[in-house]
């Protein structure tokens, strides 16, 4: 089993650290660095070490920080071990950056969502010099907790991003309206609350599952004059439709713009 060391261990580290121990992963095998106490608490409490002994042991290094501080850590994991295999998961800066700070690494690009720590995840790759064995090993890994999309273009890693990346953000974003309605309904209940949503939302992934046509999945709950079609009608004068892609839009050019910057 390959040694891998997260430089970075914030919420993207510990949902991919969750769904490799899930699928099997030795906890033995994971490392990392972190100087932030709260991260350093809830890896601790999933028993990962923190680095402390011979970089050239690792295999591969997940870059996961912050775009302001990634060519920064970059530059200290190319200092701790000679050609090293790096996997980044940071947002909009793109591979030619990294490699102009030191070009004698293997990268690749890597775009999880903290679904993987429920065996659920989303992760897009864009292979920019690792070998074809590498390749099939890193793909290998994040298959075991979740669906594993290449990008043949490294552009396309903004609208992965920006649609998927950030996208389990945007449903909770909407649910808490839909919380407050039905906390309204169930007298300020949360725990009856909280049942409500989870089994609404399991019904919605269960009839995906069975029917991917949404226009007909709508259909079904849409009668007529009824309930759903007054909010469905409601929703579209109010230009929902619009409002929501505006907001993928911008999250798009946000990642785009991270590129710029660095």
């Amino acid at each position: 089993m390959k040694n891998i060391l997260f430089y970075g261990g914030g919420n993207i580290a510990q949902s991919v650290i969750e769904g490799l121990i899930k699928s099997g992963f030795s906890k033995k095998n994971i490392y990392f660095i972190d100087r932030n106490l709260s991260n350093q608490k809830k890896l601790k409490k999933l028993k990962i070490r923190k680095f402390a002994g011979d970089a050239n042991e690792i295999d591969f290094f997940i870059l996961c920080v912050k775009p302001k501080d990634a060519l920064n850590a970059y530059e200290k994991i190319t200092s701790m071990k000679n050609n090293p295999k790096i996997v980044s998961f940071v947002a909009g800066i793109k591979s030619k950056r990294y490699l102009k700070l030191n070009k004698n690494v293997k990268f690749l690009r890597a775009m999880p969502n903290t679904s993987s720590r429920f065996d659920l995840g989303i992760t897009a790759l864009f292979n920019y010099s690792f070998q074809k064995t590498d390749m099939a090993y890193i793909k290998g890994l994040f298959k075991k907790f979740g669906k594993v999309i290449e990008l043949d273009r490294e552009s396309k890693m903004n609208q992965f991003t920006g649609l998927v990346g950030s996208g389990p953000a945007y449903f909770f974003y909407l649910l808490k309206t839909y919380e407050k309605e039905l906390l309204k309904m169930c007298n300020g209940n949360k725990d009856e609350v909280a049942s409500i949503m989870k089994n609404l939302l399991e019904g919605v992934s269960k009839s995906i599952q069975v029917n991917d046509n949404l226009d007909e999945l709508i259909k079904m709950v849409a009668s007529k004059k009824g309930t759903t079609e007054a909010g469905l009608k409601s929703f579209s004068s109010n230009n929902i439709n619009k409002i929501f892609k505006d907001g993928l839009k911008k999250a798009i050019e946000r990642s785009k713009e991270i590129s710029n910057e660095y």
